[in-house]
């Protein structure tokens, strides 16, 4: 093993002996606190099995029963995760895919069943976790997943930084995930393991005695953080990037005209997991994506006093008053096993020639018992009563079940025993109240959750760092498969020719919310419930609210019958279709025409048409008047051309009277280009116009004739 190996491995082993030293008290007393609750005859210690040696000695497990009872209250009411945008250009619709993701990681990874298992080691004895690993989607892929999984015996396997202040160990260092493997496995596994080679005195002489035992190896992952220094880079176009990993595409990217235009080297560390056991490091170092050591601590009820820290679950407490109704129980039975039964007294007068009922008596149930007077015993032969149960011991077990409710936090209102309450709100609100005790538990698990979806968060773009195609879950159940990465750029390093991700740290920041209440099918349930209560006291939430309760509705038909009153309510007009209704429905498609609709409009068309013919026949005649009135002034202009002539002749000039019929010819004009313009039918108008014009440049050839001739 190299020097650095070593000495490396040497720290680790002592970071470890210091922990487990530190909580070896706490952790051997939550094994203590398991087994009390959880096994057949955790409840009696071996001293008192060895003085009840051949005599009564009986276990009334009241202490499972009350963390059965706190367990199934978690069981029904889960804890989600929900992702919302912060800042940095972080999106609505991002932040719901992501949630929607997560519930698929969840669902797929059963994590369920990690939540669980943290949850109830953590009732019993105080401590669990779970944590988060990735794997390849399949064997013949390069994809990865992200998944969640259970810690099974994280009470003796999960182990913090001791100098770690948060809750959830975020701020820890270092962290140990242990195992004792069977040695001859160990052997096989890890072939080049150091300890292979050992001899016995090197075993004897090893500081890690306690890693070795006789049939198991202990093997750790060793997780650290190691600080690095991160140099950041601000893009002109406003990203931020890790300018040490994208350095091979800084080249390509101005290029494209992006340059540089601050950087800063920021303190980070990044994170990896070493193998090892008692004789040196058997794997490693291997790199984790994200910035979190990837273990999800859960703890129960936990006290800080004078530096230790003192952890429980609700057996801890218990065990006494426990111990205490099992020793008088099985006293009391004892003694009335050893006390006689009650006799019956008589007379051998009063029973004589009766001899054989009064001997079969305890065994025969006979109606009647005869016997003979006798003078010297007075009445019917009588009983003296059997010894009575000390009530000493009856006053302690009532009073030991009343300590179990109290030091488990488990009141009889949280259990339903209240034989006052008759209303079903009355009930829950004690219930409720009585819950109060043990809530600290599911609210130390929403903790762990909230910082598991961290953990998420922090690692989904990482680990999901491709355009590629994922599952995501709405809360329903129902999935749907979205396009993710679509934003990120992708550049070819010229040098290469590798495809190089630039991964924008700065495109958008998230954190995480968790909510605790009724599992989907309960609060559906209760839905349907309170607008059935809705409707029964106002008819109008019936009209508008009907498909709220079909939705809602823990049948299998839910969505048929859904789908059934939404059409019949999008038909009235209740409710607008969505997308996929329009679709369906044929709605986004064109209608057939109404019948009466289209005789209607047919109608206004010839209506609006015989107006146009009727607007366009009183044009044309009105324009053709102008023209026959043009013809006859063109006419008597031809004349006037004689005149002109005859007056040229003579030297006589023009008059203005003249010159007014050529101003009103132009006007003429005028008003047939208006008509033209205007006028319903183009063509004959614009025949009209068109002889106008002509008529008024046959006008100006004969005026420009009689003025050449007036000169002359």
């Amino acid at each position: 093993m190299a020097k650095q190996d070593e000495k490396l491995h040497a720290l680790a082993v002592k970071r470890f002996e210091r922990i487990e030293n530190k909580e070896r008290n706490q952790r051997q007393l939550a094994v203590e606190d398991i087994k009390f609750a959880q096994t057949e005859d955790g409840q009696w210690d071996e001293g008192a099995k060895e003085k009840r040696k051949n005599r009564p000695r009986f276990t009334i497990n009241r202490v499972a029963g009350a963390v059965d009872q706190l367990i199934g209250d978690q069981r029904q009411n889960r804890t989600n995760i929900k992702i919302r945008p912060v800042s940095g250009g972080a999106t609505e619709d991002v932040a719901k895919t992501m949630t929607g993701l997560i519930r698929n990681i969840e669902s797929n990874s059963k994590a369920n069943n990690a939540y669980d298992t943290a949850f109830d080691e953590v009732v019993n004895g105080g401590f669990g976790g779970w944590r988060v690993i990735t794997e390849f989607s399949d064997d013949d892929a390069f994809e990865q997943d992200i998944k969640i999984k259970p810690l099974n015996t994280a009470t003796t396997s999960l182990w913090f930084d001791d100098a770690a202040m948060e809750y959830d160990k975020r701020d820890a260092v270092w962290a140990f995930v242990t195992v004792d493997m069977p040695t001859e496995e160990h052997k096989q596994r890890f072939k080049d393991s150091p300890m292979s080679e050992w001899s016995q005195e090197q075993y004897n002489t090893s500081p890690c005695q306690s890693w070795f035992k006789e049939d198991s190896v202990r093997v750790a992952e060793y997780w650290i953080k190691t600080e690095v220094t991160k140099n950041l880079a601000l893009l002109s176009d406003g990203r931020v990037i890790d300018s040490d990993e994208e350095k091979s595409v800084m080249d390509e990217l101005s290029a494209k005209g992006i340059t540089v235009k601050k950087t800063r080297s920021v303190k980070s560390h990044k994170v990896e997991m070493y193998l090892l056991d008692g004789s040196g490091i058997l794997e490693g170092p291997k790199a984790w994506a994200g910035k979190f050591i990837p273990l999800v601590p859960m703890y129960g009820r936990q006290s800080h006093i004078e530096g230790q820290t003192y952890t429980r679950g609700i057996v801890r407490f218990a065990k006494d008053p426990a111990r205490i109704y099992n020793y008088e129980t099985s006293s009391i039975v004892e003694t009335n096993a050893l006390t006689p039964k009650d006799p019956l007294w008589y007379t051998p007068a009063q029973v004589k020639g009766h001899e054989a009922k009064y001997r079969n008596f305890a065994t025969q149930n006979s109606p009647f018992m005869p016997y003979n007077p006798d003078p010297k015993a007075p009445g019917a032969p009588q009983r003296g009563g059997a010894p009575a149960v000390q009530s000493a011991s009856l006053q302690i077990l009532q009073q030991t079940s009343m300590d179990l409710y109290h030091v488990t936090g488990m009141q009889p209102p949280s259990i339903g025993v209240n034989p006052e309450l008759k209303s079903g709100k009355a009930i829950q609100a004690q219930e409720k109240q009585g819950d109060r005790g043990s809530f600290i538990f599911t609210d130390n698990l929403s903790k762990s959750i909230d910082y598991c979806g961290e953990i998420l968060v922090d690692l989904i773009p990482r680990i999901y760092d491709t355009a590629r195609q994922v599952r995501i879950m709405q809360q329903d159940g129902e999935t749907e498969n979205v396009e993710i990465n679509t934003v990120n750029e992708e550049v070819i390093d010229e040098q290469t020719g590798k495809k190089v991700l630039v991964n924008d740290l700065s495109v958008g920041k998230y954190d995480v919310v968790t909510e605790t209440g009724p599992a989907f099918a309960t609060q559906r349930q209760e839905s349907a419930a309170q607008i059935l209560e809705l409707i029964s006291k106002s008819p109008r939430f019936e009209a508008v609210g009907l498909d709220l309760v079909a939705q809602d509705l823990p049948i299998l038909e839910r969505k048929e019958l859904t789908k059934r009153i939404r059409k019949i309510m999008i038909n009235e007009g209740t409710v607008d279709p969505t997308e996929e209704e329009k679709e369906e429905l044929g709605l986004n498609q064109p209608q057939a025409p109404d019948p009466q609709q289209t005789a209607i409009t047919d109608n206004i068309a010839m209506q609006t048409e015989d107006l146009i013919s009727k607007i366009e026949e009183r044009d044309a005649k009105t324009l053709q008047t102008k023209v026959d009135t043009q013809q006859a002034t063109i006419e008597a202009y031809e004349k006037l051309i004689d005149t002109f002539k005859t007056q040229s002749e003579a030297g006589i000039p023009l008059t203005q009277t003249d010159h007014d019929i050529r101003v009103k010819q132009q006007d003429i004009i005028i008003e047939g280009q208006q008509a033209l313009d205007e006028g319903p039918n183009r063509e004959q108008t614009a025949d009209l116009v068109n002889q106008a014009v002509a008529q008024e440049q046959q006008q100006e050839a004969a005026l420009s004739t009689a003025n050449n001739l007036t000169q002359l």
